[in-house]
């Protein structure tokens, strides 16, 4: 017979999860994707340093690929969505705790298990030849404007672009796409 689940706490921040799952020892971590003060991933890499035995589910409402294979690169055991039966996401918690991985069944397995792989090393390598030109003309601080003249294209085939890539990644400001691109390493000299 499985042993019960026990909540031993619900806090709001990064920070809180980490000062709890320093005094608390769980057995398990369940990380939103999104958090007020910092990335999951983040927190998922910080936790595996506080207690590396402790395992983690992501629960989130993001069904990026490129965020689901983050957390897994993180050290994520599994990726459930909010949106599933409550039954699903306690078998997703049971398999983790079992030693096993767990990915919400309407998630792209092949896709995100390719990019965990190494076979996607970055964020930009699901993106289109013509996005990623778009994505370094937008990171460089570039307006639509400017990217459409210099790739001779109209600024609204621009905007398509910027959705897709937007999309893509999971981001939904040009904000969130610069500290993406901080994050890999992919700002360079913005005059280049």
């Amino acid at each position: 017979m499985e042993r019960a689940i026990e909540v031993v706490g619900d806090v709001p921040t990064a920070q809180d999860a980490i000062e709890l799952a320093s005094r608390a020892t769980p057995d398990l971590v369940v990380v939103d994707v999104r958090l007020p003060d910092q990335p999951g991933a983040l927190l998922a890499r910080e936790l595996r340093r506080v207690q590396p035995r402790c395992k983690i589910l992501a629960l989130s409402m993001v069904e990026t690929p490129y965020c689901i294979a983050e957390m897994f690169r993180a050290g994520a055991a599994g990726y459930a969505i909010k949106s599933q039966p409550t039954e699903e996401i306690v078998e997703a918690i049971r398999t983790i705790l079992r030693g096993g991985r767990y990915l919400a069944p309407r998630l792209p397995r092949a896709h995100i298990e390719a990019m965990t792989s190494g076979e996607a090393a970055g964020p930009v390598d699901m993106l289109s030849a013509r996005e990623r030109e778009v994505f370094d003309l937008l990171i460089r601080g570039r307006n639509s404007e400017r990217v459409a003249m210099a790739l001779s294209i109209a600024p609204r085939t621009v905007e398509t672009h910027r959705q897709n890539i937007m999309t893509k990644l999971g981001v939904h400001s040009i904000v969130e796409l610069l500290r993406l691109a901080a994050h890999h390493g992919l700002l360079g000299d913005p005059d280049a």
